[in-house]
């Protein structure tokens, strides 16, 4: 397991009704940075039934949590990383309301839960892959420890993604496109890979700059798993 060879401590956090788990390490600093992994396996059989368990078999941020230094935080979600008997669980949260009011509600008040006990922690950086960069950038919203955001593969416009793989439509979740109104004081950018296919750069670059001040970068030769902190550290706080 990732979290144990880093030598990162479980923990769980509180978040409107759910348990969300999540991996710390605590070393002093006064600046945070949260990963939020990407969506995991909502689906399977191809994407005509919706998976009991939307776990990703493959932690990629939690990788680049293991390479960052200073204080740090896996954010989990609702569900994820759940057993049946651990709690109840409706599959539109990891389905078609993998963004919805109802999550982004349980991980602002997880990680609140979460800063209220580290009041050393003045400031943050959040990163999202992938879907969990949709969360990344609806959650700086709403915690004003949110310093800055950095959204790798991220489909920043949820119905044109779907849109684009004849998926079905993500009706109870929230889209950032449709976002009224920034928040100011935020630093956004994203990264994509110009070989991905599941986000590319084509479709979402465009998007992604409409957001007032952020930075766009594609980055040359990497596919969706772009990208590591090794491109985007030297810009966080």
């Amino acid at each position: 397991m990732v979290a144990e060879r880093a030598g990162l401590s479980t923990v769980a956090l509180a978040g409107g009704g759910f348990s969300l788990k999540g991996f710390e390490r605590q070393t002093s600093g006064r600046h945070a940075i949260v990963f939020i992994e990407g969506d995991g396996r909502p689906w399977r059989a191809g994407g005509r039934v919706i998976a009991e368990d939307p776990t990703p078999l493959r932690l990629l941020a939690l990788s680049w949590m293991e390479k960052t230094p200073g204080p740090t935080l896996y954010l989990g979600r609702p569900c994820y990383f759940q057993s049946k008997a651990d709690q109840p669980c409706d599959a539109m949260l990891w389905s078609y309301g993998r963004y919805s009011e109802q999550v982004v509600q349980s991980m602002v008040k997880a990680l609140g839960g979460w800063l209220q006990k580290r009041p050393h922690i003045s400031s943050l950086t959040l990163v999202g892959h992938s879907g969990g960069g949709v969360l990344a950038l609806l959650l700086a919203e709403r915690v004003p420890h949110t310093k800055e955001v950095i959204a790798l593969s991220t489909p920043v416009d949820v119905d044109a993604w779907t849109s684009l793989h004849a998926y079905t439509p993500l009706f109870t979740s929230l889209n950032p496109v449709n976002h009224p109104g920034w928040r100011a004081g935020v630093q956004r950018s994203f990264y994509f890979g110009e070989a991905d296919h599941q986000v590319p750069p084509s479709h979402f670059v465009s998007p992604a700059r409409a957001i007032s001040d952020a930075e766009v970068t594609v980055v040359k030769g990497v596919g969706h798993d772009c990208c590591g902190p090794d491109i985007w550290l030297k810009n966080a706080y």
